[in-house]
C-alpha cells in the first residue's frame, strides 16, 4: 500500500513504555531525595507532574495513568510526613493526589485527540495526493484503454493487492480490461474483491475492481469511490473526444469526396465534351468541311484525348500509391535518358519554350525505375508549363552531393506563395493560379514515387523569381562496369 495512505498511528502501550514510565518516576524520586534539603514540598509535586505530562504526551493513556499512580505513591511514601508510610495523612494531600491523577488523565486524552486529528490530516493529505496523482495521469491519457491502464496502476499503488478496470460499451458488453498487480484469468475466484461502478452521469461505462482488505475502511472506500468517479469522467471525456474526431473525420472525408468529385468530373467532362463535339462535327457534316477544318477537328480530338489520358493515369497512379501497390523496378541508366524521354513526351505542350539542360558528363548511373522517374520529370515539367508564362525558360540541372543525386527543375515564373512550399505536394492542392487545368495530383504523385525510391523532393523559391523543385535520389548499390567500345566489337574485328 502507498505509504502516504497509511500514516503512523499513535504508539500503543507496550511493556517498554511501561518500563520507561517506571524509570522516569524513579528518576524523579531520586532527584527529589537528592535535593530535598533545598526543595519545598510543591517542588516535589512539580517533578512528578512533569513525569506525568511527559508520559501522557509520549506514551498514551495507559502509561500516563501508571505514571500518575506511581507518582502519587512515590510522593506519599518519600515526601509526605510521616515518611515511609502510605496514605497516613492523605486528608491533607487529597487535592494534590487527585490533581496529579486528573492531570495525567486530561493530558493523555488531549494528546490522543491531537494525534487523532494529526492522523486524519495526514490521511486527508494522502488521499488528496493520490487523487491529484490520478488526475495528472488521466490528463495525459488519450483514449479509454490508457485511462483504464492509468487507473489500474494508480489504484494498485494506493490500495495494494490487485486492481482491475473493466470497461463496457453502451450495451454493457465488455470492450477493455486493464489490470495491475496479481492479475488473474477469472476475477470471480479472487478473494476480498470489492467493485466500484464507473458512472458518467446515469450511464455506466465499466467497473473498478480492487483486491485489498484496506478498502473495507470508510476512508479508503470513499477514496476508491473518488477514483472510480474520476476514471468514469476521464472515460466519458475520451469517448466524447473520439466521437468528435470521428465526426470531424467524416466531415472532412465528405468534403474531400465532394471536392474530388467536383474537380474530377469537371476535368473529365471538359476533354470529353471537346472530343464529343469534334467527333460529332466530323460525323454529321463531313461534306461541308474542307481539309483544314477536318484536320483541326482531328487535332482537337487527339489533344483532348491525350489530356483525358493524363487525368486518368494520374488518378490510377495515385490509387496505386495509396494502396501500396506501386512496385519499383530498379535499373541502372543514365539520367539524360529519362530527362530526354520526358521532354519528348511534353514536346507538344512546350510550344517552343526555351529549355536549358545542364547535366555534367561525369554523372553516375541512376539506380531507379526509369518509367516511374520519367513520370516524375514529366509531371514537374508539365506543372512548370502550366503555372509560368510561355516566354520564360525552364532549367534542368543535376549534381552529386552526400551520396545523393540532386536533380533540380526550375522556372522563372511567379514562384510559390509563402507557406505553400510543402503544401504543393498534397493531394488536390491547386494553388492560387486561375485558369489552370488539372486535379492537383501531379506533384503528389511525384512525392509518392520519390518516397518509394527512398528519396525526397522539396520545393522553394529562387533568387530573382521563380520556383525550383529538387529531387534527391540515393545512390545505392555498386555501379555496373560499362564495357568499352573494343569489348563490344565482334571477335574477328578485335583480331
Amino acid at each position: 500500500m502507498n505509504s502516504s495512505m497509511n500514516p503512523g498511528r499513535p504508539k500503543r502501550s507496550t511493556w517498554g513504555s511501561y518500563l520507561a514510565v517506571v524509570g522516569m518516576v524513579a528518576l524523579a524520586t531520586g532527584a527529589g531525595l537528592w535535593g530535598q534539603n533545598h526543595l519545598a514540598p510543591p517542588d516535589f509535586v512539580m517533578l512528578y507532574l512533569l513525569v506525568i505530562v511527559t508520559a501522557a504526551a509520549r506514551f498514551g493513556r495507559g502509561p500516563s495513568l501508571l505514571s500518575s499512580s506511581l507518582s502519587v505513591l512515590a510522593y506519599d511514601f518519600f515526601f509526605v510526613l510521616p515518611v515511609g508510610t502510605f496514605f497516613v495523612a492523605h486528608e491533607r494531600h487529597l487535592l494534590t493526589f487527585v490533581s496529579m491523577f486528573l492531570v495525567g488523565l486530561f493530558t493523555s486524552a488531549l494528546m490522543s485527540r491531537v494525534r487523532r486529528h494529526e492522523q486524519e490530516a495526514v490521511e486527508r493529505e494522502g488521499r488528496t495526493d493520490a487523487l491529484y496523482s490520478l488526475s495528472r495521469g488521466l490528463g495525459s491519457a488519450v483514449d479509454e484503454e490508457q485511462v483504464a491502464r492509468v487507473t489500474a496502476d494508480h489504484a494498485l499503488e494506493t490500495f495494494g493487492g490487485g486492481a482491475w478496470v473493466l470497461l463496457t460499451d453502451a450495451q454493457g458488453a465488455p470492450v477493455t480490461r486493464a489490470g495491475a498487480g496479481g492479475e488473474r484469468e477469472q476475477l470471480s475466484v479472487a478473494t476480498a474483491v470489492t467493485s466500484f461502478p464507473l458512472k458518467a452521469g446515469v450511464d455506466s461505462c465499466g467497473t473498478l475492481v480492487l483486491e485489498s482488505a484496506s478498502v473495507s475502511q470508510a476512508g479508503q472506500r470513499q477514496l476508491a469511490e473518488a477514483f472510480a468517479a474520476q476514471a468514469a469522467l476521464a472515460i466519458g471525456r475520451a469517448r466524447l473526444t473520439l466521437a468528435a474526431r470521428s465526426a470531424e473525420l467524416r466531415a472532412r472525408t465528405e468534403e474531400m469526396r465532394s471536392s474530388l468529385l467536383s474537380a474530377v468530373s469537371h476535368d473529365l467532362r471538359t476533354p470529353l465534351g471537346a472530343i464529343t463535339g469534334a467527333a460529332t462535327a466530323l460525323r454529321d457534316a463531313p461534306a461541308e468541311m474542307d481539309a483544314t477544318q477536318r484536320t483541326e477537328l482531328a487535332d482537337t480530338i487527339c489533344v483532348e484525348a491525350d489530356r483525358l489520358e493524363r487525368f486518368v493515369v494520374n488518378l490510377l497512379e495515385m490509387t496505386k500509391l495509396e494502396a501500396g501497390a506501386l512496385e519499383v523496378q530498379r535499373e541502372w541508366f543514365p539520367l539524360e535518358e529519362v530527362v530526354g524521354s520526358a521532354l519528348t513526351r511534353l514536346e507538344a505542350g512546350l510550344n517552343g519554350r526555351s529549355i536549358r539542360v545542364s547535366l555534367p558528363p561525369d554523372l553516375p548511373l541512376v539506380p531507379a525505375d526509369p518509367v516511374l522517374l520519367e513520370q516524375v520529370f514529366y509531371n514537374l515539367l508539365e506543372n512548370a508549363t502550366k503555372h509560368t508564362p510561355s516566354d520564360t525558360p525552364l532549367e534542368i540541372s543535376a549534381r552529386v552531393a552526400a551520396g545523393q543525386l540532386l536533380v533540380e527543375v526550375a522556372d522563372r515564373g511567379p514562384g510559390l506563395p509563402n507557406g505553400s512550399e510543402s503544401l504543393v505536394f498534397d493531394k488536390f492542392f491547386r494553388g492560387a493560379s486561375t485558369g489552370v487545368r488539372g486535379v492537383g495530383l501531379g506533384l503528389a504523385i511525384c512525392r509518392g514515387i520519390i518516397s518509394a525510391h527512398g528519396g525526397d523532393i522539396t520545393a522553394g523559391n529562387r533568387e530573382g523569381g521563380g520556383a525550383a523543385f529538387t529531387v534527391a535520389l540515393p545512390l545505392i548499390g555498386d555501379v555496373p562496369m560499362v564495357p568499352s567500345e573494343r569489348e563490344l566489337l565482334p571477335l574477328e574485328e578485335k583480331v
